[in-house]
């Protein structure tokens, strides 16, 4: 699936999935999912505001590799687009 780029304007980001696929590739029943990025793997809760109004992940690891490949910082509205791939249940690999 298709995902964009997520920062907090202040130095956090992330990667935003978006409520369609948030429907259509997460299951509720998860509490977390598994995002593996350049080879390291991190564990995500699956807040329930994740379902409404905030469905993307943010934390050091996306944020680095974010900065480390050149996505970040971006300029305003031009959030980068990556590849978010099902590698299992609960498991995902983000991707250029």
């Amino acid at each position: 699936m298709k995902v964009t780029g997520w920062t907090n304007g202040r130095g956090t980001y992330g990667i935003r999935v978006g409520k369609n696929d948030a429907r259509e590739h997460f299951d509720r029943t998860w509490a977390s999912v598994v995002i593996e990025v350049a080879g390291v793997s991190e564990e995500y809760p699956l807040a329930a505001t994740f379902w409404t109004t905030c469905p993307e992940f943010r934390g050091r690891t996306i944020g680095a590799w974010l900065v480390r490949e050149g996505f970040a910082p971006w300029p305003a509205q031009q959030s980068p687009e990556l590849d978010l791939v099902s590698v299992g249940e609960r498991r995902f690999r983000l991707a250029r």
